[in-house]
């Protein structure tokens, strides 16, 4: 199957019907059909483990959110997130910490398009004013010491907000999971595996992988179905890669050049399921783990986002 197929069969057909339906063969195509007012609780919770050197350490972050649908047309929603309640792991030098104190109360507006697939955030000047207003009261508030981690912490923070293209990608995350499995059909049981290719957080070229994805649920009497997705990359062309972007960093970084040998083990693992409503196609549940090793250390983020009336 290609995607430029199924997006361009479900671009015709999605307005035809007001709701999703299964077709012969328990062919399922994933489209939201939501209505301007629908409101939804959200419930975000991430925890992330990292183990280095056998030392190991958990940051937890929970957040409850609120999630609109402010238009629909026969082209795009527009779809308001605001942050209400932000709870995280007393981490006095933590960027979470940060994030979650500047972000308290904010509304990101999104568009996506027709079938609910996730397209592009709407108001990032308008967050990118208000965080620069809010972050010197943030950091006065938090009262860090002044060291070189908490100097580089509030330097990469400001970088971060001051830049619409990743401070749009470090938003986006949340509502990309959301939208994670919408405009393209499924049938039961079966995987379809595409070209795909992951960020490269660390800078340079992104990931070549393989992508699979497969529908392991349909209960008609539930109204629920249940999709996977694993994302992996090529082994060969991930740890190229990885040890080229290390190098940058540490040249960048005045740092001594990493051996190739100590990026011999890396590797990386991306994981989403999620449970959505047959008819409507409204998000019911995401849960996503992503699995990272380089050199002796190992990070595993989990990920849960629920939405319920």
């Amino acid at each position: 199957m290609k995607i430029f197929l199924v997006f361009t069969f479900l671009s015709i057909t999605c307005l035809l019907n007001a709701q999703n339906t299964i077709q012969k063969g328990n062919i399922l195509p994933v489209v939201g059909y939501w209505h301007i007012g629908a409101k939804k609780n959200v419930l975000y919770s991430k925890a992330e483990t990292k183990v280095k050197d056998a030392k190991t350490t958990i940051e937890t972050t929970t957040i409850n959110a609120l999630w609109e649908i402010i238009d629909s047309t026969e082209k795009n929603y527009v779809i308001h997130f605001i942050y209400q309640n932000l709870l995280f792991s007393d981490h006095k030098d933590s960027i979470s910490r940060v994030y979650a104190e500047i972000f308290k109360g904010i509304t990101v507006k999104y568009r996506t398009n027709e079938l609910g697939v996730f397209d592009t955030i709407l108001n990032i000047d308008e967050i990118i004013k208000h965080t620069n207003e809010v972050t010197k009261t943030v950091f006065q508030k938090l009262n860090w010491p002044d060291n070189e981690v908490t100097r580089t912490i509030i330097k990469k923070t400001k970088l971060l907000f001051e830049n619409p293209t990743m401070l749009s990608a470090s938003i986006s995350k949340e509502m990309a999971l959301i939208h994670y499995f919408y405009g393209l059909e499924y049938k039961l049981n079966t995987t379809y595996t595409y070209d795909y290719f992951l960020a490269n957080t660390l800078g340079g070229e992104p990931f070549p992988s393989i992508a699979v994805y497969k529908m392991t649920a349909l209960n008609t009497a539930t109204d629920r179905a249940k999709l996977t997705a694993v994302i992996t990359p090529i082994e060969k062309k991930y740890k190229r890669i990885i040890y080229e972007s290390m190098v940058n960093l540490a040249e960048s970084m005045g740092l001594p050049k990493p051996k190739k040998s100590d990026f011999a083990n890396s590797i990386t693992l991306h994981k989403c399921e999620a449970e959505v409503s047959i008819t409507e196609g409204w998000p019911i549940k995401v849960t996503f783990t992503k699995i990272s090793a380089i050199q002796t250390s190992k990070t595993i983020e989990v990920v849960s986002i629920s939405l319920t009336d």
